[in-house]
């Protein structure tokens, strides 16, 4: 069975090339670019993996994420940043996932799919 992949960035060529890659891969990804309408569509125990972008003008990735947590606790998570990551107030956030849950972007195709693998597999790459 095809892994459940929910994309949101509000950045609309990121949110499109992430579609078109991972379904390139054999991937069913359901993408957004407003995290309030992806809250409002979420399905706990559905998908596989998030992946989400840090810096959202109307809700952070990181407020995203706890609310995604309090409706679905065994989510797994790749957040994406263009940006530098600030500890600070997210110190939870930073101390309860492994550091390869945090992306960089620009990312390539390959770097992307095997943090991907890492996360949802424990880096057995079999997914695709």
């Amino acid at each position: 069975m095809s892994k459940r992949i929910l994309v949101v960035d509000d950045e609309a060529d990121t949110n499109t090339a992430l579609h078109e890659i991972l379904e390139q891969n054999g991937f069913i990804v359901y993408s957004y670019e407003d995290p309030f309408l992806a809250l409002e569509n979420f399905k706990p125990n559905f998908y596989d993996l998030l992946i989400l972008d840090i810096k959202m003008p109307e809700m952070s990735g990181f407020s995203f994420y706890r609310e995604i947590k309090k409706r679905d606790d065994k989510m797994k998570i790749c957040f994406l940043t263009a940006g530098e990551m600030y500890y600070g107030s997210y110190s939870d956030i930073f101390s309860s996932l492994p550091a390869n849950c945090f992306i960089r972007k620009p990312v390539t195709n390959d770097e992307l799919l095997k943090h991907m693998d890492r996360i949802m597999f424990g880096g057995r790459e079999n997914y695709y």
